[in-house]
């Protein structure tokens, strides 16, 4: 699986800090430079926990760690002490933006994918289902479950405290569910879990499941047809017909009861006429009143009409008085100077000046008329008014009347069907109650017959597993039979020991592999009597580191050989851990001309994270590019990790013999 790392920025207190990655990179450097914390904070975006340094836990807030997954492009923020990562990347050409858990699956994040946690996105780019192995190996019911980005990525990062402690937790007696995981790790890239043993495991798993629901199901079946006592379905036949004959009997009792209501002459029948009767009256009252506020309206209507037009008559009468004793030179309307006139013309209109008798009397006649006419409308409206509040006092007391006809109904009906129909409606309910008990005697009729199909299948699903498990077995015994990954392993992990000049071993030694526990041994290969070489019995912690080291990258030697989904990257953090440059500058010569030959060859698809105390340079002859970084504390040209960090002198281990003797890294970079 193609991983790269592209660059990481570090959010500090006071800074930001960018490192970028290339396809060799080497840290190196003196203690407290922050070193190894670059590759904690890596391993920290990918999901690990992360123990903050006394530097981090002041300074460090968030990472931001870039990397490409088969060339597409991801982006990781973390926060500290977060247990979520935010995931950027691209799906389908559309940019994606996704807050899920670092390590603990809980649902899943992305609709119409299988993605739960970060591991599950990052075999999604890949290309790669998530893999997924045996649970269970003790017992015959054996469960398949996800084997983690974590679970291999620890075949990835040798951190600097664990590198010379265990041996990827192959070994020894810790933790078995944590040992299990690692085997399956690297069963995984050997290829022991090939494609049909894993569908086999699959259906296995399937069916196992299936059968224990089946079971549990028969089960609590055969429990409640025990607890029920509703005997045998002779039995139950039999109480079924029982309570059909008396439901039938009571249905007829509650029909006859109704038929007799209806029969029987009802003395509300009196009350339901005169409410129907009030009904009417008060429907008619209110159209009645509508009507009157109708006519009302548009009598007030014509009465302010009348009442304008009087208005205007007076006006028109005192303009004519008052204008006819003017001497008018010039026009009133637009002001120019009025022709001459003859004496009986109007100087402004010109026309023959009026002065009949028998006009100012048609004036006095109108007056009198719109007098006459307004006051016979008001009359008419007060009448109306009157007539409207009549209407409303016989409507108050009709709708009164109503309300006390229908209250009075309502209680008679309730008293009646209190006295008449009480037994009517008990019928009817213990008719539903034995209905209800029918039905339910029918259910727990088919109950004994739903139990022995539930057998049946459980028995048809065991000889199924059988069937499975058998053929199962013969494809896991034929995948670990065939020694042909392991070997080629063993002899890769010889060569890196040879080439790195691995103490007391030559190219005559021979390497086993156990293929139940995948824990290497060394030993000669011509000498009646040897000892046996182990990461266990090897007293310097140094061998330990190297020992180490060299299986990792011959698992990954491997995994570029076979196209093994393991991500191809490296991280060594400290593989001189405990050993002298000066002392061993042959073997710190060695490994690292191994690892650069590699780099430039099988393992070019693999890009290394080398951390350590010393630097050593690409050898002469050797065409590859090393991005090295020198890191000094308190150093401007050498910067450490936080730039602006100063280290305190009880951080240094050196200066604190209780913190070295705790055993908390390399002597080198213990504080880093």
């Amino acid at each position: 699986m193609k991983v790269a790392l592209t660059s990481m920025r570090l959010h500090f207190r006071r800074s930001v800090e960018v490192i970028d990655f290339s396809h060799v990179n080497f840290f190196w450097g003196k203690i407290g430079a922050g070193k190894s914390s670059i590759a904690r904070l890596v391993d920290y975006c990918l999901g690990a926990d992360i123990q903050l340094t006394p530097a981090l836990q002041l300074e460090f807030n968030s990472a931001d760690l870039s990397l490409e997954v088969e060339g597409r492009a991801l982006t990781i923020y973390r926060e500290r002490e977060s247990s979520n990562v935010v995931a950027t990347w691209l799906e389908d050409g559309q940019g994606m933006e996704v807050l899920m858990p670092a390590r603990k699956a809980a649902d899943v994040v992305v609709p119409g994918t299988s993605i739960e946690v970060l591991s599950d996105l990052i075999f999604h780019l890949a290309g790669l289902p998530a893999p997924r192995v045996r649970k269970g190996r003790r017992t015959a019911d054996e469960r398949l479950e996800r084997l983690s980005l974590r679970d291999l990525f620890r075949f990835c990062y040798l951190d600097q405290d664990n590198i010379d402690s265990d041996f990827f937790r192959l070994d020894g007696e810790g933790d078995y569910i944590r040992r299990a995981k690692s085997v399956d790790a690297m069963r995984f890239v050997l290829g022991y879990h090939q494609d049909q043993v894993a569908l086999l495991e699959a259906e296995l798993q399937g069916l196992t499941e299936q059968r224990q629901a089946a079971k549990a199901a028969a089960e609590a079946l055969a429990k409640v047809l025990q607890e029920s006592g509703l005997g045998s379905p002779v039995e139950i036949d039999a109480r079924v017909e029982a309570l059909r004959a008396q439901h039938d009997r009571v249905r007829v009792a509650a029909a006859a009861a109704r038929q007799e209501r209806g029969s029987g002459g009802h003395a509300v029948d009196a009350l339901r006429a005169r409410g129907r009767s009030l009904a009417a009256d008060a429907q008619s009252l209110e159209d009645m009143t509508a009507a009157v506020r109708t006519r009302a309206a548009d009598i007030e209507r014509h009465l302010n009409e009348m009442k304008m037009l009087s208005v205007r008559f007076s006006r028109t009468k005192s303009a004519r008085a008052l204008l006819a004793a003017v001497d008018f030179e010039d026009c009133p309307r637009c002001t120019q100077k009025l022709p001459e006139r003859a004496e009986n013309l109007c100087p402004v209109c010109g026309q023959p000046e009026s002065e009949e008798p028998h006009e100012h009397l048609g004036n006095e006649v109108v007056e009198a008329d719109l007098k006459a006419r307004l006051a016979e409308l008001q009359e008419t409206l007060q009448g109306l008014r009157k007539q409207e509040r009549t209407i409303a006092g016989q409507l108050e007391r009709t709708v009164s009347e109503k309300a006390f006809v229908d209250q009075t109904l309502d209680q008679r009906l309730r008293d009646y069907d209190s006295a008449f129909l009480s037994q009517a409606l008990e019928h009817e309910r213990e008719a539903v109650a034995l209905e209800q008990q029918v039905a339910s005697l029918l259910n727990y009729r088919k109950l004994p017959e739903r139990l022995n199909e539930l057998l049946a299948s459980a028995d048809t699903l065991t000889c199924k597993e059988a069937e499975v498990r058998a053929r199962l077995a013969r494809e896991r015994d034929k995948a670990f039979k065939d020694r042909t990954n392991l070997q080629e392993l063993e002899g890769l992990l010889l060569d890196c020991l040879v080439r790195s000049s691995f103490p007391g071993v030559s190219a005559s030694y021979k390497v086993t592999i156990d293929p139940r526990t995948l824990v290497p041994e060394v030993a000669p290969t011509e000498a009646a009597d040897f000892a046996v070489t182990s990461f266990a019995n090897m007293g310097s912690g140094g061998m330990k580191t190297i020992f180490k080291a060299c299986y990792a990258i011959a698992l990954h030697r491997l995994a570029a050989r076979k196209g093994a989904a393991l991500p191809s990257l490296l991280i060594l953090d400290s593989a001189m851990k405990n050993v002298s440059e000066r002392e061993n500058r042959e073997l710190f010569r060695d490994f690292y001309s191994m690892v650069y030959e590699l780099a430039t060859g099988e393992l070019q698809g693999t890009q290394f994270v080398l951390i350590d105390k010393e630097f050593f340079p690409v050898p002469e002859g050797l065409n590859l590019e090393v991005y090295s970084r020198h890191m000094a504390p308190g150093s401007r040209d050498e910067s450490p990790l936080i730039p602006y960090y100063e280290v305190a002198e009880a951080e240094v281990p050196g200066n604190d013999p209780a913190g070295a003797a705790k055993g908390n890294g390399d002597p080198a970079d213990t504080a880093s």
